[in-house]
């Protein structure tokens, strides 16, 4: 299950065009009448599976606990999960840190589900978003456009 703060999305599918399309619009539509429409916020993502630290970090995250959730995905990573449980307990801890403003911790996280899995598509729009809030329109721009890739 993927949730998305703000808003929530109930079906995967639907997430994943929705929010691809949201950001890919963010990063690359021109201005209209005077109004820059790529200042609209990116998004940040988490994805729950079968581990209980894991589904804890994504309710934290999905209720606004942006801290709890950052809390659960570090003791996630103590667990000793197998890659593809990792990779998104880093990618949700990128989440949750980007949320809190920590932008440069949660390229960090992102980087590191990243390597661990080069095709988490949802690592590349979470590092997307910490790097736009960052500033870094340029790399934000690159990750929206390998995620779009990985998705295809």
């Amino acid at each position: 299950m993927y949730t998305s703060f703000p808003p929530k999305y109930t079906s995967t599918n639907r997430f994943k065009l929705a929010g691809l399309a949201m950001m890919a619009m963010a990063f690359s539509l021109p201005a209209f009448a005077g109004e820059n429409v790529a200042d609209t916020a990116p998004q940040f993502s988490v994805k729950s599976n079968a581990t209980r630290a894991i589904g804890s970090a994504a309710s934290a995250f999905e209720g606004g606990d942006f801290a709890k959730s950052a809390t659960f995905s570090r003791y996630a990573l103590k667990q000793g999960l197998k890659k593809s449980r990792k990779t998104v307990a880093y990618s949700n801890l990128c989440a949750a840190l980007g949320a809190q403003g920590e932008y440069g911790a949660a390229i960090e996280a992102c980087d590191s589900a990243i390597k661990i899995a080069p095709t988490n598509w949802q690592a590349y729009t979470n590092r997307a978003a910490a790097n736009w809030l960052s500033g870094n329109k340029e790399a934000a721009q690159a990750d929206i456009e390998k995620a779009n890739k990985k998705n295809t």
